[in-house]
């Protein structure tokens, strides 16, 4: 995208006179009209604060520098594509500012501009060509790896925004566990909460280096804005999905209600037999959709439906195999934060962040404890009588999402953003 290696290096050079420039001004001493009678060393505090506002300007003019530079090599390549596809004029506003967003990061980071260059020019193209033939997604999408490897593709555009040396992965002893419960047939439930349109990838990013395989063949639930969205077709093709409609999408527009309620009861029957067969890992966000930020800005697990997980515990039930269920947190939103508003119109605006991203895996959730109450007199066999079903099915909701939260404040505890 940047061009050649000579339109590189002169970039940089370019770059690096503006830092100086910069630095030079942030830190140049004021004239003084009349010397001190005495001269006495400045408090470390405020030589602090000198330096840290030298940094900050320096870093300022260097962002600016990089945007204005990167930018400019982005818009030209989308004049060129737009003259070849027609690429809705929304989108290709969408494309200038989310890949410019992305290489400035990169940059930023100094990262292998020659590298993510190139990544950033396959994904570009098959954004386009996606646009050209979208892809339609079945109720089970399985990870397209061959001619073209998606999968790979989404990891190493993902790999470029996480900082791997802070991130970290908590609860990795959990994940052996589930390894040999996926291995001996039984099936793996990740109640996760969900924060980064990129989580799958970042999921991904964080745990090939450590147990290879577990995330690439874990089946991921996703809403239909992902499967629908120009910019997102290339990242979900690459994983393995269960496209449903969120319960926050499935009224809108009234006139398709019917026909993805429709759908959704077919990805029902899909997820069945999955479990059926047994030796699965789901991962599900019973929010149904992002976390968003509290009025103080900051992050907070969104309230889990207890629809959703009393469904998946029924489904195993109905599977004749043993299903265990895991809470996990995710910390993500820095990397790529979701919009304020929720259920806006599908090809939402997008920034991206250089930083850390973060697991916690909790212990294995004992669902039997939650039993079902009477529909009558001891029906089903063994259940609660002193307990309505909608009760036992909020309080296990709120038995997940408690823990969920709990480890997802201490993550943002030891990562979150000053």
């Amino acid at each position: 995208i940047l061009g050649t290696e000579r339109m590189v290096v002169d970039r940089r050079r370019c770059l690096l006179v503006a830092v100086l420039l910069a630095s030079a001004d942030a830190v140049r001493p004021a004239v003084a009209t009349r010397p001190p009678a005495v001269r006495t060393a400045a408090p470390v505090m405020i030589m602090d604060q000198l330096k840290k506002i030298a940094d900050d300007g320096a870093l300022a003019v260097k962002q600016a520098a990089a945007e204005k530079v990167v930018g400019e090599r982005v818009a030209a390549k989308l004049a060129a594509a737009q003259a070849k596809y027609d690429i809705p004029q929304k989108y290709t506003n969408l494309m200038q500012s989310f890949f410019t967003s992305y290489m400035t990061e990169i940059y930023l980071a100094d990262r292998d501009l020659d590298e993510y260059e190139q990544i950033l020019s396959t994904l570009m193209k098959k954004v386009l060509e996606t646009a050209q033939e979208p892809h339609t997604f079945q109720p089970f999408h399985e990870a397209i790896r061959a001619p073209f490897d998606y999968y790979k593709m989404g990891c190493d555009f993902a790999n470029g925004m996480v900082d791997a040396d802070r991130s970290l992965v908590l609860g990795a002893e959990q994940i052996e566990k589930m390894q040999q419960q996926i291995a001996a047939g039984d099936n793996v439930v990740l109640f996760a909460n969900h924060q980064s349109e990129a989580d799958p990838q970042i999921f991904s990013v964080l745990l090939d280096p450590k147990v290879p395989g577990f995330a690439e063949e874990t089946i991921f639930v996703a809403g239909d804005r992902v499967t629908t969205d120009l910019l997102a077709m290339p990242f979900s093709m690459g994983r393995n999905l269960l496209c449903i409609f969120s319960k926050k999408h499935v009224d809108n527009p009234p006139e398709l209600k019917s026909t993805k309620q429709r759908h959704n009861r077919m990805v029902m029957k899909t997820m069945q037999q999955l479990m059926t067969d047994g030796g699965k890992c789901i991962w599900v966000a019973p929010s149904g959709g992002r976390d968003r930020p509290s009025d103080d800005g900051k992050y907070e697990v969104a309230p889990f439906d207890s629809k959703s997980i009393e469904m998946f515990r029924l489904m195993s039930a109905k599977a004749d195999r043993p299903t265990h269920f895991y809470p996990l947190s995710m910390f993500t939103y820095p990397i790529c934060p979701p919009p304020t508003t929720v259920g806006g119109e599908i090809g939402e605006q997008r920034t991206v962040k250089y930083y850390p991203a973060a697991l916690h895996f909790g212990e294995e959730v004992d669902v039997s404890r939650f039993s079902e109450g009477c529909v009558t007199d001891n029906f089903p066999a063994g259940c609660d009588a002193n307990s309505s079903r909608d009760e036992l099915r909020e309080a296990l909701a709120k038995h997940v999402h408690s823990i969920v939260s709990s480890n997802y404040q201490d993550l943002a505890a030891k990562l979150d953003m000053p």
